[in-house]
C-alpha cells in the first residue's frame, strides 16, 4: 500500500529535479564562456573615474579597454554620454596589484568591455565586438561604438545597432542577435566581470 506512494513521491522528485535542471541550464545561457573574461577593477582606487561613476547611475555605461604606456597599463573610458576630463576616461593603473598583478589581457573577445548600469536591469557587462560580426568572421576586431546620443551601440562593419539597457538586444539588422554578455559583481570598492 505504500509502495504506489512512494513511487509516486519519486517520480514527482525526479521531474522536479530534471525540471530544475533545464530552468537553470537556460538562465546560464545568459552569460559567454566563449571567449575568456577575467577584469577586475579597484572602483575605490579610483573614486572620480568614468567607469566608477557610470555603475551608480542608471542608464550609464563605459566602454573601457586597456592601452600600454611606457610600461605602465591605462584604462580608456568612453561613456555614453556627459562631459568628461581626460583623466577620469584615461586612468593608469599604478598601484603594485593593478600594474604588476593583474592582467588585462582577459576581457572578452578583443580586450574591449562595455560595463555600466542599466535602466531596467541593474549592472551590466557586455563584450566590447559585435557579436553578429565575431559569428561570422575570422577577426575578433569588430569594435561597438556609441551612436543615437549614447543610447545605442552600433558596428560600423556591418551596420548593425544594440540597445545596453535592454539587455543588449539588437535593434537593427538581425533583432535575434544580442551583445555576448558576462557575469558582473560590485561591492562598492572592487568591480569584477567574468565568465
Amino acid at each position: 500500500m505504500h509502495l504506489p506512494i512512494l513511487k509516486e513521491r519519486g517520480i514527482i522528485s525526479i521531474i522536479g529535479f530534471v525540471s530544475l535542471l533545464f530552468a537553470s541550464c537556460s538562465a546560464e545561457q545568459q552569460y559567454s564562456t566563449q571567449y575568456p573574461c577575467s577584469f577586475v577593477y579597484y572602483a575605490s582606487n579610483h573614486p572620480n573615474s568614468a567607469l566608477t561613476l557610470t555603475v551608480g547611475n542608471a542608464g550609464q555605461f563605459c566602454i573601457v579597454q586597456p592601452k600600454l604606456v611606457g610600461g605602465v597599463t591605462h584604462l580608456i573610458m568612453t561613456p555614453n554620454y556627459g562631459s568628461w576630463t581626460e583623466e577620469q576616461t584615461d586612468v593608469a593603473m599604478l598601484t603594485a596589484i593593478e600594474n604588476d598583478r593583474l592582467t588585462y589581457d582577459r576581457m572578452g573577445a578583443n580586450r574591449r568591455l562595455i560595463i555600466g548600469q542599466s535602466n531596467f536591469n541593474g549592472l551590466k557587462a557586455f563584450d566590447g565586438q559585435c557579436p553578429s560580426c565575431l559569428e561570422t568572421s575570422s577577426s575578433p576586431n569588430r569594435p561597438l561604438t556609441w551612436t543615437d546620443k549614447g543610447q545605442m551601440l552600433h558596428c560600423q562593419k556591418c551596420n548593425m545597432k544594440f540597445n545596453p539597457n535592454a539587455d543588449g538586444v539588437a535593434v537593427s539588422g538581425s533583432e535575434s542577435k544580442r551583445l555576448i554578455e558576462y557575469r558582473i559583481d560590485f561591492n562598492g570598492e572592487k568591480i569584477y566581470v567574468h565568465n
